[in-house]
Formats: C-alpha cells, structure tokens, sequence
C-alpha cells in the first residue's frame, strides 16, 4: 500500500530539504575528511596525526553510540537539539579558523585534535536523531527524494560560493582565502541552525519518552544487553555486515584528500579545486543515485563500490608512475570517490530505515555504527601509520580491494532483497 503525505508533511518537506541543503553546504566547504586536511598538510603537521584525524572523529562517534543513544533516544524536542548541534559545529569550525589564523603549530595541533572530536560526537548525534525526525515526518518515497534532493543542492549551493570567494580572494594569502571558505561554510551551518526551527515535528509535543538514563555504567550496560538483543535478528546482522565493510571504504575521501593535499598544499587553486570538486561530486550523486535506487539499493551498492575501484586504481597506477602531479587529476579522483561514497551514505541509510522496526530504528543505527566505529578506528589509524611511514598511495591501494570486496558482499547479501523486489512488481 502506498504512503499518501500529508498536508503538514508537503509543508515541511520543501522546510527540511532547504535546511538539509545549507547543512550540506557547510559540511562541504569546511569539510573534516577535505578541507581540514589539506590545512593540516599546508601547515606542516605529522602525516600520521593528519591521517589519525579520522580516528579521532570515529572515536568520538564510537562514544555517543554507546554512552548516549539511549538519551538520544528519548529527546523530546528534537528540532531544537539539531538546531543546537549546528551551532556547536559552527562553533568548532570557527575555533579551528582562529588557530590557523592566530596560532602556533602546537596551538592548532590541539585545537584540530579537540574540535574534531567534538564534531565527532555532535554529528554522530546528529545523524541518529535526523534517523528517527526524518522518519517520523517524511515518507519512504519523500524521503528518498529528500535524501538526493540536498545533495545536489548542497553541491551546487557550496560550488558557487567557493567559486566567488575564490574570485573575490585572488590578491590575499593562501591561508586567509582558505579560511574565508570554511567562514562561509560556518554561516550556513548557522542558518541550517534557525531554518530547523521552522519545521512542525509529526510527532506528538506531549508524547511520552522516558527519562533517559544518567549513569554511565548504567548506559553501558544497557548498550550491551541492546547490542546482544539486536543481533538475534537475522535483519540486522545482515544490515551490520553491509554497514561495516561499506563504512571501511567511506575512508577512500579522506585519504584521497590526504594524497592530493601532500601534492597540491603549495598550489594557490589547490583547496578550490578540491572543494569544487568534492561539492561536484554531491551535485551528480543526488540525481545519479536518486535515479538508480528506482531500481534498487542493490544496484546503488554495487556501482558505488565498484566507482572506487576505478579511482583507485587510475590513481594508484599515476602515482606509481610519477604521473600524477596535475591537480585535475587528483580533483577527477576525489570527484568520483565522492559520488560512489555519497550513493553508499544515502542507499545504506535509507535501506535501514526501511527495513528498521520503528521502536528499534535509533538503538538499531547505534548498535551499528558502534561497530563500525570501532573497525573504522583502527583501520584509519593503521592506514594513517602507513602514510607516515611510507606512502599515502598504499592507503589507496588497500581501499581498492577492499572496495572489490564490498562489491562482491552487497551483491550476495542483497541478493534476497531483488528478488523480492522483481517478485512485488510482477504481482502488481
């Protein structure tokens, strides 16, 4: 049976993909995995401490699953935590400006390491309530069009202002023109904040949530015995196994963005370039993969692995041979990472809100990206170590067989899923 929207639904639809599309926006023109990083290449820092960003954020990420999702959970007001958490990341992005501007090497090493993982916990929080809002207040068809609609918004919203900045900016100095893109990054977040306000939430102002739990120990042991409860169910041990080896190759930005930063830091159109190219890939993964998931998540998983296969390996092989010191070509990799990356973020989200039971969806999300989590901090902190001790393009040779194996896993896992699918539209 189809979902029909409501009226309230048609009005806050048009409400969150405005909202979702300056947020995008943001998180592109101050991005963690792509802006941060060439920052911390053109200012010297370790390899290594650049690579283990990531790990930072994931450890964080990791913490708010298992500590907080139960308090998470039960939020009343969720418009204005996700107001509040847009402003704690206009906060940090701002915080980070002032050290490159202002500060010493040691100053900036510590304010990247705490503001990263700050911005670990407050999206990871994020995305578990958006989870729960989004699915609360949209339908399953309204939200797949929401999904890839603020992609390709966010993208183009994102490439134009990077572009004027970078034309306005020409005479001023590398670092200052950077960082005037992540200040206009940090003003979207800030309107994302107010616009979220503007949407009525579905559910219920007076509906009942508990009291969310306060001790920690308490918190963990009720995150165990939900982790052990979620993973008697056959859909969610699948669900995890997609979850865990797709998340392994989301690692393919930012250790591409790390090998074109080691090559390009020095170049004046460097960051601009990548932004362009990052927000370019959102504006054709939103109707790329909007279109292909008509068909199924199967299909979307599938392509979106195999596309960083083809990166990686033109990438690795020019580096391999010395050829690869034109910032087009580290910009066309990062470009098509970037589509098959937001396919896998936007089919594996709304492939778990469709198969989630609805009393289960933010404990379900927390299990697993707790999982993930803890897979991703390692791995990124053993790729980061690699980079350091020898080369980058190393990295982005285990990424590639590692996306030849997703490739191969989603296929098979996926497989009951299709058949259902071609067996329903038979029957109707």
């Amino acid at each position: 049976m189809t979902e029909q929207p409501s009226a309230l639904e048609r009005r806050n639809f048009p409400v969150l993909t405005g909202q979702s599309t300056l947020a995008s926006a943001a998180w592109m023109m101050a991005s963690p995995s792509v802006v941060l990083t060439f920052l911390a290449v053109a200012l010297d820092m370790p390899i290594f401490l650049v690579g283990a960003l990531v790990s930072i954020r994931q450890t964080a990420s990791s913490l708010t699953d298992i500590f907080f999702f139960d308090a998470i959970a039960k939020i009343k007001n969720r418009k204005r935590a996700l107001s509040v958490a847009d402003l704690i990341l206009a906060l940090c992005f701002g915080a980070t400006v002032i050290a490159v501007l202002f500060g010493d090497k040691l100053q900036i090493m510590i304010v990247f390491i705490v503001c990263v993982f700050v911005m670990g916990a407050v999206d990871e929080m994020q995305q578990l309530l958006e989870t729960d809002f989004i699915s609360d207040n949209l339908t399953s068809q309204s939200r797949r069009t929401f999904k890839y609609a603020q992609m390709a918004l966010g993208g183009l919203v994102a490439v134009a202002l990077t572009w004027i900045a970078h034309e306005l900016t020409l005479e001023l100095p590398p670092m200052h023109r950077h960082s005037i893109v992540v200040a206009i990054g940090i003003t979207c977040f800030a309107l994302s904040a107010f616009a979220i306000l503007a949407v009525r939430d579905l559910t219920p102002a007076d509906a009942k949530k508990e009291h969310s739990i306060r001790s920690p120990l308490k918190a963990l042991s009720n995150y165990f015995e939900n982790t052990a409860s979620m993973m008697r169910q056959g859909w969610f041990r699948k669900f995890i196994a997609l979850r865990m080896i797709f998340a392994c190759v989301t690692l393919a930005v930012p250790f591409f963005s790390l090998i074109s930063a080691e090559a390009h830091h020095d170049s004046n159109r460097g960051l601009t370039a990548l932004i362009i190219s990052y927000a370019m890939g959102y504006i054709v993964a939103g109707p790329l993969w909007g279109a292909l998931n008509k068909i199924s998540h199967r299909l979307v998983m599938v392509l979106s692995a195999l596309l960083v296969v083809a990166a990686g390996s033109v990438l690795a092989t020019m580096h391999i041979l010395d050829l690869d010191h034109d910032v087009r070509l580290h910009a066309a990799a990062l470009f098509t990472v970037t589509v098959a990356v937001r396919g896998i973020v936007a089919v594996i989200s709304l492939y778990f809100m469709d198969i989630a039971p609805k009393d289960q969806r933010v404990n379900g999300i927390a299990v697993a990206r707790s999982f993930v989590r803890i897979t991703m901090i390692g791995l990124s902190a053993t790729l980061a170590a690699v980079a350091h001790l020898h080369e980058t393009v190393w990295a982005i040779i285990f990424i590639t067989l590692l996306s030849m194996l997703a490739a191969a896993v989603s296929f098979r896992l996926t497989r009951k899923d299709r058949e259902s699918e071609l067996g329903s539209a038979q029957t109707s």
